[in-house]
């Protein structure tokens, strides 16, 4: 049992400093990015909308279903069998997915002059 919390601690930090360093690359890159390129392309590219909302609506699911077991292991004191940790695993990958798809689309992008 501890080595499944301590693997999901591990995995929590790893994927959080994952996220801090696209997400500051993304940064990066916006500021040598024309504007009105990066308008058509994403408009021209409608995949790279439509998996981003999608991985942010499972990101957004397993953050309130990660709630919910919060609150039923915390108040109601019902195991959950480990679904606090799978969910809070779901969201990070699908919110670490999203973040990678605007990290690789921006890079496929022509900087300005």
């Amino acid at each position: 049992m501890e080595n499944i919390r301590t693997f999901i601690e591990l995995y929590n930090v790893g994927a959080a400093f994952i996220l801090i360093f696209m997400i500051a690359q993304i940064l990066i890159m916006l500021k040598d990015v024309d504007k009105t390129v990066l308008r058509a392309r994403v408009f021209l590219k409608e995949d790279i909308l439509e998996k981003t909302w999608m991985f942010i609506a499972i990101a957004g699911a397993s953050f309130a279903l990660h709630s919910v077991t919060n609150f039923i292991e915390t108040l109601l004191e019902i195991n959950t069998y480990y679904l606090n940790e799978i969910t809070q695993i779901v969201f990070l990958i699908a919110f670490i997915l999203a973040v990678y798809q605007w990290y690789v689309f921006l890079g496929s992008l022509d900087k300005k002059e």
